[in-house]
């Protein structure tokens, strides 16, 4: 039985240059295609990363208001405004550099978490701020503050003064608001 390059005429040498320039062609059409549509979603990630993040230290603060009211330590409450919430998870965010000073959260890289004690606020460095509506490539942090909530005593209802507030709840509050695009899957986490 012969084979079909002795039948033909040709030797099998492989792929002709017009072939291998072909296929690249194609290739490179593909890659840019696949590129042009993935490369949105890194925007996507990291405010699904953020709200991720967020609900984990609302869900803390939650369990935490609950273990005081349940020791009966509403007056300890007010240690925690202004707190680092981050010291309330077991594991901190894989990207937290601990406590920045206000003056150097300039250097802090992007994507990273970090606290600024003097503020008392989380910070988180935005990676993708061409993601944020509104914004160019310039560096955009987020931050947010342990807040408590006070309902006001049966006295000052009255009176229409707040006498003798009672702490309420905690909640991580946003201090700005710099949201994704509606078409992000998660943006509850802002105002």
């Amino acid at each position: 039985m012969q084979r079909w390059a002795e039948k033909t005429g040709r030797s099998s040498r492989g792929f002709t240059l017009l072939e291998l320039v072909i296929v690249l062609i194609l290739v490179g059409i593909l890659f840019s295609v696949a590129a042009w549509r993935l490369l949105p979603l890194r925007g996507d990630a990291e405010a699904a990363h953020v709200a991720t993040v967020i609900g984990s230290l609302r869900s803390a603060l939650g369990l935490t208001l609950a273990e005081y009211v349940l020791r009966g330590q509403y007056a300890d409450l007010p240690t925690l405004d202004g707190s680092n919430p981050l010291k309330l998870l077991q594991d901190p965010p894989e990207r937290y550099l601990g406590v920045v000073a206000q003056q150097d959260i300039d250097q802090v890289p992007p994507g990273y978490w970090y606290f600024v004690d003097e503020a008392g606020l989380l910070g988180y460095r935005v990676r993708f701020p061409a993601y944020l509506v509104g914004q160019n490539t310039a560096p955009v942090h987020l931050h947010w503050r342990v807040v408590i909530a006070f309902e006001p005593g049966p006295a000052s209802v009255a009176s229409g003064a707040a006498t003798n507030p009672r702490p309420t709840g905690l909640r991580l509050a946003p201090q700005q608001a710099h949201p994704w695009p509606s078409s992000s899957p998660s943006t509850d986490w802002l105002p």
